[in-house]
């Protein structure tokens, strides 16, 4: 799976619909102050000429609240992990998608050192490391709980095995595969411990174990698995807050040993997929620019 960051918001305000006066939903103003605020934050101090035009911005954006774009509704409605990943498998291989950028260049180098063999990709979503696994000379099973996105990943690649599964009940052997993945997806439950136990059961001892996920300081930031619906509403899937600790607290507990950690930052060519930059020059390099995007485990099996 894939967890998209902040929507593209400024391509949004161009096309979305009018909706009632009467209903108030956060709008595209809102956002942008939001942004603002962090930039601030992170500018105190150190810059305060950045602090001062950030603060200007949000005064204009303030008394302009009324106006369009800044007025533009952005609607957005939280669903479950089967629901909206089914819903968003169709549009799900975009190549616009900042967490993908940051994550894939990581993980296809921790891959590419771990020799052809059998692999597991858990939670394959459509297909995405699987292919990449199969190109590598792997005998690839894929499992996902969403039906939507196995049709996809099994049009993808017809040489791998896919099934419907959950994360915490894997429908392989123990000590099966030499390698399991498992991207963009641990962000999505509640406790760690389950799943991380699972992925050690099916590696044999000496196996490795790759996982990528949404850093956590972009889980706090509000950052969820984000999809557009229809013209002017996004839906998305929560994305949990696991502190690194935690992490490794569910690492030990599965007799998984840190062989290294990695944490990707939002860079030029990440911001750059947001979309409303232009409308608000220096902002997103204030507000975001430099900070973890995402996190890249490898681990091995005792």
């Amino acid at each position: 799976m894939a967890a998209r960051t902040w929507p593209a918001y400024g391509v949004l305000t161009a096309t979305s619909s009018r909706r009632s006066s009467m209903t108030r939903e956060p709008t595209f103003g809102d956002f942008i102050i939001g942004f603002e605020g962090l930039a601030i934050v992170r500018s105190w101090g150190l810059h305060p000429e950045v602090v001062i035009a950030r603060a200007d911005s949000v005064a204009e954006v303030v008394g302009r609240r009324g106006e369009r774009p800044w007025s533009t509704p952005l609607v957005e409605r939280e669903h479950g992990m089967q629901a909206g990943y089914g819903a968003w498998a169709p549009g799900y291989d975009r190549p616009d998608n900042p967490i993908v950028m940051a994550e894939e260049p990581v993980v296809r180098e921790v891959l590419d050192a771990c020799p052809a063999g059998t692999a597991l990709d858990a939670a394959c979503g459509t297909g995405r490391w699987a292919h990449y696994l199969a190109s590598r000379g792997h005998s690839v099973t894929g499992i996902d709980a969403t039906p939507e996105m196995l049709a996809e990943a099994r049009r993808k690649v017809p040489e791998a095995r896919f099934e419907l599964a959950d994360l915490e009940a894997l429908p392989l052997a123990a000590d099966s595969v030499e390698l399991a993945v498992c991207t963009l997806a641990l962000t999505h439950v509640e406790e760690l411990a389950p799943p991380v136990q699972e992925l050690a059961r099916v590696v044999r001892p000496g196996g490795r174990v790759v996982i990528s996920d949404v850093h956590p300081f972009m889980a706090m930031l509000g950052n969820h698995a984000r999809y557009p619906r229809r013209q002017g509403e996004f839906g998305f899937v929560r994305n949990h807050v696991h502190q690194l600790s935690e992490y490794l607290t569910a690492f030990r507990e599965a007799g998984l040993t840190v062989l290294q950690c990695r944490e990707p930052l939002w860079g030029d060519a990440e911001l750059a997929t947001l979309g409303f930059g232009d409308e608000r020059p220096g902002l997103l390099e204030a507000a975001v620019k430099g900070l973890p995007i995402v996190v890249v485990w490898e681990l091995e099996k005792g």
